[in-house]
């Protein structure tokens, strides 16, 4: 048996060697602590946008804001083929839509693509050359904005009516504005296109919302002038058109040129003479000899058969 004094002793000398066991003991906690300490003199970067999304041909701006650089490098890397764009205020590509804009002790430095492309879209890399290197990517997305024209494509009407046109713009990022153009064929391939705005002939109305995407024209009391191709065509995107055929009762023939819708069917190059000769003709005439009731309700017989089937809408 231990005596007890024995013991009384052994318990002192383990309490007095307590304090150097305890520095020779680990303490996971603490080790993880210190790891997690910031470093104050560190780059870091800073809070900015880092998806941004564009029309095609409206220049995009990536900007990677970093503090503490000291004398490191800022670079810009193409993720998809890993290509190195920029490096500091310097370029390493040929492509000229590519440039770096920094300002002397501005923590910003922003990647400028001109006229970017739709295949311009991907990943970019802001990377500092840390040891290990750290980096923050960048999502550009560009889009192809296009217009579309309500209803179809190619439209009848009689003489005296409104025209009445609704384009949407789809993928507008921006807001572009508008330009409606009238193109009104002559003969042969004499092509007379001019803008048209409120400022030509009276009863012509033109407005646009920029923030919804969508743009009215508004013709009121139509004559066979008014006839032809009407283009919605919204700065940067695919433009629109719609063929506005304008029937005069007196003599619907003569009074028509040639019109072709664009992106119209297989038939959309045929002129108004053809579409008369084929489907139209032989009624008018029963109803210029009034074999079959004039006013609108011959008009209602004759239109249908100018729209369908040799020009199916859109």
């Amino acid at each position: 048996m231990v005596s007890p004094v024995a013991s009384l002793s052994l318990l002192l000398l383990v309490t007095s060697s307590t304090p150097t066991l305890h520095g020779l003991i680990r303490h996971p906690q603490r080790e993880e602590s210190a790891r997690r300490t910031p470093c104050y003199t560190c780059p870091y970067f800073l809070n900015t946008p880092t998806r941004v999304i564009t029309s095609q041909g409206v220049a995009a701006n990536l900007t990677c804001g970093v503090r503490n650089l000291v004398d490191r490098k800022v670079s810009w890397i193409r993720r998809k083929d890993l290509h190195v764009l920029t490096t500091g205020t310097f370029t390493y590509t040929t492509d000229g839509r590519f440039r770096v804009r920094h300002l002397p002790g501005s923590p910003y430095w922003t990647l400028q693509v001109d006229a970017p492309l739709a295949d311009d879209s991907g990943l970019y890399e802001c990377q500092v050359s840390t040891q290990p290197k750290i980096f923050r990517r960048f999502s550009l997305s560009v889009v192809v904005p296009s217009a579309d024209i309500r209803g179809s494509r190619l439209v009848f009407m009689k003489a005296g009516s409104d025209i009445n046109i609704t384009c949407v713009i789809t993928g507008n990022v921006h807001g572009s504005p508008v330009t409606w153009y009238h193109a009104l064929p002559g003969r042969g391939e004499d092509v007379q296109v001019e803008e048209v705005n409120a400022g030509g002939r009276g009863g012509v109305q033109l407005v646009t919302d920029r923030r919804a995407g969508t743009s009215w024209l508004l013709v009121t009391q139509a004559t066979w002038r008014d006839a032809g191709n009407y283009t919605c065509a919204p700065a940067n995107a695919r433009p629109a058109s719609v063929a506005i055929h304008v029937l005069d009762e007196e003599s619907p023939a003569a009074m028509q040129p040639d019109l072709q819708a664009s992106g119209g069917g297989p038939n959309s190059g045929c002129s108004l003479i053809q579409h008369l000769l084929l489907a139209g003709l032989p009624l008018l005439l029963l109803l210029r000899e009034g074999r079959v009731g004039g006013g609108l309700v011959g008009w209602g017989l004759v239109l249908p058969l100018f729209a369908s089937p040799l020009h199916p809408p859109r």
